[in-house]
C-alpha cells in the first residue's frame, strides 16, 4: 500500500512496490557489471587505482560526470536557486573557468608524469630529505580528513533521499543507507576503479535519462515553459524572480558581494585548474595526454551545462509546487515523488542512488589510494608482492567508508561541510598551482604553505580568531562575525590564501633552490611551458619545445571557457525565454568547441614530435 503525506495542497507519494524492485533490480545489475573488473583490478595497484593507465577520454569523463553529480548535487543546486534564484547557482558552475586551463595546460602535466596519486608527485618535484616529509603529511591529510569530509557530506545527502524519495520512516533511513554503502563498497573493493568506472558509465546514461525526465515532466507539471516563467515572475518576494542567470554584483539583498564575487570568480575556481585530487586520478587513468585534455573539457561540457539545467528547471518547477517549503535541500526528491508516476520514480530513485554509489566508491577508490601508494607502500612495507599490496588497498578502501560515515554522523548539515571546503582547499590548492607554475618553490615552502592553509583555515572557521581584527579592518558591524557570514566568503578565501602565498613565497626565498639536475629531471618527464620554467630549461643540454607556450595557452584556455560557459547561457535562454540569445550562443558554443578539439590535437601531435626528436637526440649521443 502506498503511504502518502500532505504538503500544502500537494500530496507527497512514496514509493510503490515496482519502483522498489526497480531500484534493486538496478543496483544489483550495476554492482555485476562492476564486478566483473575484479581479475583486471587485482593485477598490480595500478590496475586497481588508475586502471591500467588504458581509459579513452569519453569513459572517463562520463564515470567522472557520475561521480561529480553524486545524491547531494542535485539538492544543493535546488536549495541554491530556491534561495537565491538561477544566479546564484555560479558558485555551482565558477570552476567551469578552472576546468578550461586545466583541460589545455594542467591535466596534461599530470598524464605526463606517469603517476598513481598527484602526492605521489612530490617526490617527483622535490630533492632533499623533506620531500618525503611533506609527502607523508600531504598524503595524510587528505587520506585522513579531506577524502572523510566529503564522504560526510555525500553520506548526508544520502539521508535526505531515504527521507523524502523513499518516504522512508527514520528508523529505516540510516540502515538504508548503510545498506547502499556496502554495496557500493563490496564492489570497489573487489573491482577497483576499473569497477568504478565500468559502473560510473553506465550510471551516468541513467542519471542524466533521469533528470532531463523529471525536468519535462516538472514544466508539464506547472503548465509549460512560458507558464512557469509567468509565475515565477510573479513571486515578487523571491530573489530569483527575475530569472537572470548572470550574476547581480552589489551590496543588495538578492546580489552577490563585491567580496564574494571576487573569491568566486577569481580564487574559487583553482582548485578546477589544478585538477587535483580525485580529478588527477581519473586523468592519470587516461591513455595520454591527449585523451587526459579531451577528458577534461568533455566532462565541464557535459557537467556544468547539461546536468546543471535540469536540476535548475526542476528547483524552479518546486517554487510553484513547494511556495512555502522551507527545508530547501528535500525540494528536490520531493518533486521527484511528487511529479512521477509508478515506475518513472523508482527509476530516478534508481538514478540518484546509483550517483551515490558512484561518488563513494570514487572517494572510497582514491582515499584508498593515498593510503596505500603514499603511506603504507613509501613508509611502511615498501617490497612486499603486488597480490599484498592490491589486499592492502582492498583494506584501505574499507577504512576510507568508515571515516566517512563518522563525519557524516557528526556534520549538521551538507552546507556546514562545504563552508569548511570552500575556505581551506583554495589555500591548500594555491600551493600546488605553485609547483607547476614557480620553480624556485622548495620543500620548506611548500610545506610551511599547506601547514598555513589547514592551521590558519581551522583558527579562521572554527577558533574564529580573526573575527574582532576583520570587524576593525573592514568597519563591519558588531553583530557580523567575519568567519560565517555569507556576504564575506569571498574575503575569507582571498584572506586564507594570501596568508599562504606569502608564508610559501618568504620561506623558500630564505631556503636553498631544489637540487637542479632533481628540478631537470622533473620539466624532461612533465614537460612544462618554457616561460614558467625557463631558469631550470636554459641549464638542461637539450632543445627543449613544449607545445604550450604562453600565448597558444591562453587562447585555448579563453576557448575552453568560451565553449562550456556559452552553453550554459544557450540552454538557460531559450529554456527562460530568450530564444535568439540562446541560439547566439549556441552557435558560439559549436565553433569554440571545435576550435580548442583541434588545438588540443594539434598540441599533442606536436608533443610527440618533441619527444621522437629527443629519443632520437638520445640514442645518437650514445
Amino acid at each position: 500500500m502506498i503511504q502518502a503525506q500532505v504538503l500544502g495542497t500537494v500530496e507527497v507519494q512514496a514509493l510503490s512496490p515496482i519502483d522498489w524492485a526497480i531500484v534493486v533490480v538496478f543496483l544489483l545489475g550495476s554492482m555485476g557489471v562492476g564486478l566483473i573488473f575484479t581479475k583486471k583490478a587485482s593485477a598490480n595497484i595500478s590496475s586497481f587505482f588508475v586502471s591500467g593507465r588504458a581509459l579513452p577520454w569519453y569513459v572517463c569523463a562520463m564515470a567522472w560526470v557520475a561521480s561529480g553529480f553524486a545524491s547531494d548535487t542535485p539538492l544543493w543546486v535546488s536549495a541554491r536557486v530556491r534561495t537565491g534564484g538561477v544566479q546564484s547557482v555560479w558558485v555551482y558552475w565558477a570552476p567551469l573557468i578552472g576546468y578550461g586551463l586545466g583541460a589545455v595546460l594542467f591535466a596534461r602535466l599530470w598524464r605526463r608524469l606517469g603517476v598513481i596519486t598527484d602526492v605521489e608527485v612530490l617526490e617527483n618535484r622535490y630533492s632533499g630529505k623533506l620531500a618525503p616529509v611533506l609527502r607523508f603529511w600531504e598524503g595524510g591529510s587528505k587520506a585522513l580528513f579531506f577524502c572523510p569530509l566529503i564522504i560526510g557530506w555525500v553520506v548526508k545527502a544520502m539521508e535526505v533521499i531515504a527521507r523524502e524519495a523513499m518516504g522512508l520512516p527514520e528508523e529505516y533511513r540510516v540502515w538504508t543507507t548503510v545498506i547502499v554503502i556496502a554495496l557500493g563498497l563490496a564492489m570497489c573493493m573487489a573491482a577497483g576503479l576499473w569497477g568504478v568506472v565500468a559502473t560510473g558509465a553506465l550510471q551516468f546514461l541513467l542519471a542524466t535519462a533521469g533528470t532531463i525526465l523529471l525536468a519535462v515532466m516538472s514544466v508539464r507539471y506547472v503548465g509549460g515553459l512560458d507558464a512557469m516563467v509567468e509565475q515565477l515572475k510573479a513571486i515578487e518576494h523571491w530573489p530569483g524572480h527575475t530569472l537572470a542567470i548572470a550574476p547581480e554584483i552589489g551590496s543588495g539583498a538578492t546580489q552577490m558581494s563585491v567580496w564574494n564575487a571576487i573569491g568566486i570568480f577569481f580564487i574559487f575556481w583553482w582548485g578546477a585548474a589544478y585538477c587535483g585530487d580525485y580529478a588527477a586520478q581519473r586523468i592519470l587513468a587516461c591513455k595520454d595526454s591527449k585523451n587526459s585534455s579531451y577528458c577534461v573539457l568533455f566532462f565541464s561540457i557535459l557537467y556544468y551545462p547539461i546536468m546543471a539545467w535540469p536540476w535548475v528547471i526542476v528547483a524552479l518547477c518546486s517554487m510553484i509546487v513547494f511556495p512555502d517549503l522551507t527545508d530547501h535541500d528535500s525540494a528536490y526528491p520531493k518533486m521527484m515523488v511528487t511529479i512521477l508516476g509508478p515506475g518513472l520514480r523508482g527509476v530516478l530513485v534508481a538514478a540518484l542512488i546509483a550517483a551515490f554509489i558512484s561518488t563513494v566508491t570514487t572517494l572510497f577508490n582514491w582515499g584508498g589510494s593515498y593510503v596505500v601508494n603514499d603511506l603504507y607502500k613509501r613508509f611502511i612495507v615498501r617490497d612486499a608482492t603486488t597480490k599484498h599490496y592490491v589486499n592492502v588497498s582492498r583494506i584501505a578502501t574499507l577504512f576510507m567508508a568508515i571515516l566517512g560515515g563518522v563525519i557524516a554522523c557528526m556534520a549538521d548539515s551538507i552546507e556546514q561541510l562545504l563552508q569548511i571546503c570552500w575556505v581551506i582547499i583554495p589555500g591548500v590548492i594555491v600551493v600546488g598551482l605553485m609547483r607547476w607554475l614557480w620553480w624556485r618553490l622548495n620543500t620548506a615552502g611548500d610545506l610551511a604553505g599547506t601547514v598555513t592553509a589547514w592551521v590558519f583555515g581551522f583558527a579562521l572557521l572554527i577558533f574564529k580568531v580573526f573575527d574582532a581584527p576583520a570587524r576593525m579592518v573592514l568597519n563591519l558591524d558588531e553583530e557580523t562575525n567575519f568567519s560565517t557570514d555569507g556576504d564575506l566568503l569571498g574575503a575569507r578565501m582571498i584572506l586564507l590564501s594570501a596568508m599562504v602565498i606569502a608564508v610559501s613565497v618568504i620561506v623558500s626565498l630564505l631556503g636553498k633552490p631544489n637540487d637542479i639536475e632533481h628540478l631537470k629531471k622533473f620539466v624532461r618527464k612533465a614537460r612544462p611551458p618554457k616561460f614558467l620554467w625557463r631558469r631550470v630549461i636554459d641549464q638542461m643540454d637539450v632543445d627543449y619545445h613544449a607545445p604550450e607556450t604562453f600565448g597558444r595557452t591562453m587562447l585555448s584556455w579563453a576557448l575552453a571557457v568560451i565553449s562550456v560557459g556559452s552553453l550554459v547561457f544557450a540552454i538557460g535562454k531559450l529554456l527562460l525565454g530568450e530564444p535568439m540569445l540562446g541560439l547566439v550562443n549556441l552557435g558560439l558554443f559549436a565553433g569554440s568547441t571545435i576550435w580548442v578539439f583541434m588545438r588540443i590535437r594539434a598540441d599533442f601531435e606536436h608533443e610527440q614530435q618533441e619527444l621522437r626528436h629527443e629519443i632520437d637526440a638520445d640514442l645518437e649521443y650514445e
